[in-house]
């Protein structure tokens, strides 16, 4: 509906589409006319209306004004067609567009009556009043309704009876339709006022007019030639019939969705008529067919129609490149990772994969692939996402001397990219990538002056030192004072293998900045011992736990136990790391109000101070750090000179740190036994206790199920699980199981290398749920599938195989299982690193065992065609059949 305001800016030479669109304008607002009637014509109308040349205001369109608003007021009442039949036609030629004028003018918006709301005065919705306000008549028609909606309109002259009431024309005459002849829509009346009134209108073909025309009616004439084109192309296309009619079909659709923009059309079909379809489709379905000249070009479009032969990725590229276009994210961006998924060749395709969130408008194609190409990485798409998610990164990647990294390293260096982008705080790590640009030089430079095989060491270090620093803020000064330590872990005497995870982090961001130095000047005697205690991975993580709940809960305790003993302090962190987070800071709440840390051991009088450490030992069962002849001294049996007595004290006060941590395990021992009371049973035993420590709520069953085995075990009834009601309708399920040889397995002996080895089921069910952590798998305490050692002990369908040499030390482990269909599932060996003889081995027992079940061997490589389900258990992990040969 053209503004007031836009008539003013019309050139045509004729006054008709002025006019037209002034007198539409003024219908709208009918008061408008009615006070321009009426009254001086400069001194009512609005000031964008005082824009009209008023020269060409004369007295016979002001009447042609007042009769259309008088027409319009009539259809409004109107109850008899008959009556107001000449005055609908006038109201419908005046509103079709003119030739020439790409403005269609847009009827008045008819707004329903509203209920009236209930009042005092109109009680209507008051129950118990019998006053009941008279309704509002409605007319018997709604032509104002059907004239403006073109669909409502056609509905109704499909069911007029046209010979009784007949059509009239611009002009009032009547038109004539012949006997046989359909009933007239909108379209065919405008063509026919067309085709009457606009002689240099050209003559369009029948199929453009049938299939274009009337979308186009509003558009100018530049855009109904371009379109003629599109239409005059298709009909030149050498295809079968089939795919011209869809390609018709296509192409008026488009038309239909978006006439006043041709581009998309003429992009189409530049493209194969195969790939004219596949592009009109996602163009409609993903942007409902809006796609300019700015938003993609033809140079764009050649591009990626080249990428690749199948028509498939084709589709697949075009979608994931409108769809980030719909998020304002340009197509050169978008085509550029199309380009290196294209070039990584990867076979699967995932949308996810070039879903872009932000545009980039710096991508070094270049120094991504020499990027990837030194890690040995074929996705190369991932470094363009990231190229938008971190500004600056470009640069990074230019600046790095890939060719001087190692393979590891290279991976390692670009993974701690991930470090810095997450949803949830993004803010958070967008400040703290900032600062990260400006401190990747200082490690690189140190990095590749390293040998290669110490290169991973640094790298890995490093992503964990920048993912885990807290502050971005004091990240600088920490990388200066660090940086030297690290460089010196990757040095020899340390291990190349072990990186010590989040567990360093820890222990030094909580250091005092002023007193550094002493952490830096350690001697390689205390990391020698970190590091052994960080020599499994599930050690790392109880490490980590641990030192960041001391570390929370008493910065103190952690920096003067580490500096005093330092192989104290990695115990007792990692057994506080064996209780899940809210137990353990509950734990820590606890033993902060003990009299190990609320007393001032620091200005007690030493003699005083040893004397109530004895008393503290005493009741926490803990060997005492008192020299026996303090107290002896203390208990009245030997005279010792002031002198002795100091020195004495000195050395019992100086074993507080070690005392401290002692007091924690004993507390942790209590806090995790509880009543089970098996901590002094076996080592095997103390390590279920910790299993069970560390499993929260969300282990479900599994946790219920371990503390229900670990009651029976306290009872004497350790194996209670084997005869469980569940279990015996498993076998009952699968009679063709020997539920005698399942049970009770083979037992090998083999020779690998010098070292004689027994491969046999594991009968202790204590020992069976070691199977994590003698494997160093993340089924041990700690690991992140702690819970699944559960299932593996207690369903009945599953049992555990160890390689165990001469003095029982267990060397490999096998996790077996049938499944519904009884067949052998044979899961992973582990750990990985072990001897192609040693595999040998388990592969020969395998077979052995399924020939004596008489069972076949699951061999299929598709993870998902076996079924083995949980019985007593929950949930387990499971890690995939081993096919190996």
């Amino acid at each position: 509906m053209p503004s007031a305001h836009s008539v003013k800016a019309r050139t045509a030479p004729s006054k008709a589409p002025v006019i037209k669109s002034l007198l539409i304008s003024l219908l709208r607002q009918p008061g408008h006319i009615i006070a321009l009637l009426a009254d001086d014509i400069d001194g009512v109308l609005q000031p964008g209306l005082r824009q009209v040349n008023l020269a060409e205001l004369d007295t016979r369109l002001f009447a042609q004004a007042a009769s259309l608003l008088a027409d319009w007021h009539s259809l409004q009442k109107a109850i008899d067609l008959a009556s107001v039949w000449p005055a609908f036609w006038r109201v419908f030629w005046m509103s079709l567009p003119d030739p020439g004028n790409s403005t269609t003018p847009v009827m008045p918006q008819v707004a329903a009556i509203k209920k009236p709301v209930a009042t005092a005065a109109h009680p209507r919705a008051f129950r118990g009043t019998k006053y009941q306000p008279p309704k509002a008549a409605s007319p018997a028609l709604d032509l104002c309704t059907w004239l403006a909606d073109q669909r409502l309109l056609d509905a109704f002259f499909a069911r007029h009876d046209f010979a009784a009431l007949p059509a009239l024309d611009a002009q009032g005459q009547l038109i004539v339709l012949a006997a046989d002849a359909l009933p007239p829509t909108t379209a065919s009346l405008f063509f026919r006022h067309w085709q009457t009134t606009a002689q240099a209108l050209p003559v369009f073909p029948d199929g453009f007019r049938r299939c274009f025309l009337w979308q186009l009616r509003a558009c100018s004439a530049e855009q109904q030639l371009a379109w003629l084109q599109i239409w005059r192309r298709h009909c030149g296309m050498q295809v079968d019939d089939a795919c011209r009619s869809e390609n018709l079909g296509l192409l008026a659709h488009l038309c239909a969705l978006s006439p006043a923009q041709s581009h998309a059309a003429e992009l189409a079909q530049l493209l194969p008529a195969i790939r004219q379809n596949i592009f009109l489709h996602v163009l409609m379905r993903e942007l409902q067919g809006q796609l300019s000249d700015q938003q993609m070009s033809v140079e764009q479009l050649m591009r990626l129609h080249g990428l690749s032969a199948d028509d498939v990725r084709f589709e697949f590229y075009l979608r994931n490149i409108l769809r980030n276009l719909g998020r304002q994210v340009s197509v050169e961006y978008s085509l550029i990772g199309c380009l290196l998924y294209e070039s990584s060749d990867i076979g699967e395709l995932r949308d996810y994969v070039l879903t872009a969130k932000h545009d980039c408008q710096d991508v070094p194609v270049e120094a991504i692939v020499r990027a990837c190409d030194a890690a040995g990485i074929k996705s190369w798409v991932f470094l363009w996402d990231y190229c938008a998610e971190l500004p600056g990164l470009a640069q990074l990647l230019r600046e790095t001397r890939w060719e001087k990294f190692s393979q590891q390293a290279a991976e390692t260096w670009l993974n701690i990219f991930y470090k810095f982008i997450d949803e949830d705080e993004k803010e958070k790590l967008q400040a703290k990538w900032q600062v990260y640009l400006k401190l990747f030089s200082f490690c690189h430079d140190v990095l590749i002056n390293l040998t290669a095989e110490r290169q991973d060491k640094l790298a890995r270090i490093w992503s964990w030192f920048v993912g885990g620093w807290s502050n971005a803020l004091t990240l600088p000064k920490a990388v200066h004072d660090f940086l030297p330590l690290m460089h010196r872990l990757c040095l020899p005497p340390f291990s190349i293998e072990i990186d010590y995870g989040h567990s360093l982090v820890n222990i030094i961001e909580t250091w005092p900045e002023d007193k550094r130095h002493e952490i830096l000047a350690l001697d390689d005697r205390v990391w020698r011992q970190f590091e052994r205690a960080c020599r499994r991975e599930d050690n790392v993580n109880l490490l980590t736990y641990g030192i960041y709940s001391l570390a929370n809960a008493t910065p103190s305790l952690l920096r003067t136990s580490f500096l005093a003993t330092p192989a104290r302090f990695f115990k007792t962190a990692c057994l506080l790391g064996s209780l899940h987070f809210e137990r353990r800071q509950l734990f820590m709440r606890r033993q902060l109000n003990t009299e190990w840390f609320t007393l001032d051991w620091q200005s007690m009088p030493p003699q005083t101070a040893c004397q109530r450490l004895l008393e503290l030992c005493e009741a926490s069962g803990l060997d005492s750090p008192l020299p026996r002849r303090l107290r002896e001294y203390l208990a009245g049996d030997l005279n010792l000179s002031p002198q002795q007595i100091a020195r004495h004290c000195k050395l019992s006060l100086s074993r507080l740190p070690a005392l401290r941590l002692r007091a924690i395990e004993a507390a942790l021992w209590i806090e995790m036994d509880g009543s089970f009371q098996l901590r002094d049973a076996s080592a095997s035993a103390r390590h279920a206790l910790r299993l069970l420590a560390g499993m929260n709520h969300f282990s479900g069953r599994n946790r219920q199920s371990l503390r229900r085995f670990l009651i029976n075990a306290r009872n004497g009834d350790t194996l209670a699980y084997i005869q469980h009601p569940l279990n015996r309708a498993w076998y009952a399920k699968h009679p063709g199981v020997q539920q005698a040889i399942w049970q009770t397995g083979l037992l090998r002996k083999v020779q690998i290398g010098q070292a004689e080895l027994t491969l046999a089921f594991e009968h202790d069910p204590f020992e069976v749920l070691m199977m994590g952590s003698y494997a160093g798998t993340c089924l041990g305490i700690g690991g992140l599938c702690d819970y699944s050692t559960v299932a593996c002990l207690l369903d009945a369908n599953k049992q555990v195989l160890y390689a165990r040499d001469a003095e029982g030390r267990v060397v490999a482990r096998q996790l077996l299982a049938i499944d519904e269909a009884d067949q052998l599932v044979c899961f992973w060996v582990y750990p990985q690193k072990i001897s192609q003889e040693l595999k040998a081995a388990f592969k020969s027992y395998d077979i052995e065992l399924a020939a004596l079940l008489g069972l076949p061997m699951y061999q299929d490589s598709d993870d998902s065609s076996y079924d083995v389900t949980t019985i007593l258990a929950q949930g387990w992990w499971d890690d995939g059949p081993w096919l190996e040969e």
